[in-house]
């Protein structure tokens, strides 16, 4: 026989209700407000992905960029800086900048610097340059990752972990306030249009 949870109410054994003094096993352990809160907030998640303009706008860079026929060599100017600028962002809070260099998307880092500089996010463009020169000096990053990543080895060592680590974290409080001035970039490139004030 199961009886409602004292607390929230879902159905649990009356066995367990003896042992938990009538709550379930969540209330009893305190986590049932963090799975509520985890589901009102993967809720959101999935309306910002079917509501978000730039969310669908990324989803379509995306698409544009991995379709085999073209890639990125179809994007415009502010449409490549825009997803390079992306790509850093991503790699670098996934797992810093020796992942953003080490991963395909190294080889935007031209487009990343010219994309940083068109945001005025300058404090994360200087970020990203002592990045590059701690690995690979004055040596362009190579485009083909193969190299990119032969560089990174022959670089590697405990300095320059701790180095890099001192550095993503200064990117990972964000000086520029990214998100802001890359959806500014976007409306002002018509990446995304903007009518009455209001993002579309």
């Amino acid at each position: 026989m199961k009886i409602p949870c004292s607390s929230c109410q879902a159905l649990i054994m009356t066995e367990t209700a003896a042992r938990t003094g009538g709550l379930c096993m969540p209330c009893k352990s305190g986590t049932r407000a963090d799975m509520e809160a985890s589901k009102l907030a993967a809720k959101r998640e999935r309306e910002l992905d079917a509501t978000d303009p730039f969310r669908i706008y990324w989803r379509e860079l995306v698409d544009r960029v991995h379709r085999p026929s073209a890639g990125h060599s179809e994007l415009s100017d502010s449409e490549w800086q825009y997803w390079a600028v992306g790509c850093v962002s991503g790699e670098v809070y996934n797992g810093g900048f020796h992942q953003y260099f080490h991963n395909s998307s190294g080889a935007t880092y031209s487009a990343a610097l010219d994309g940083f500089k068109a945001m005025g996010a300058l404090k994360s463009l200087l970020l990203l340059q002592r990045a590059k020169h701690m690995i690979f000096g004055f040596a362009d990053v190579p485009e083909d990752s193969c190299a990119r990543r032969t560089m990174l080895v022959a670089a590697e060592s405990d300095s320059l972990w701790q180095r890099l680590d001192e550095l993503d974290t200064q990117f990972w409080e964000d000086p520029d306030n990214l998100a802001m001035l890359s959806e500014q970039f976007a409306i002002s490139c018509n990446l995304v249009k903007v009518a009455g004030g209001n993002v579309t």
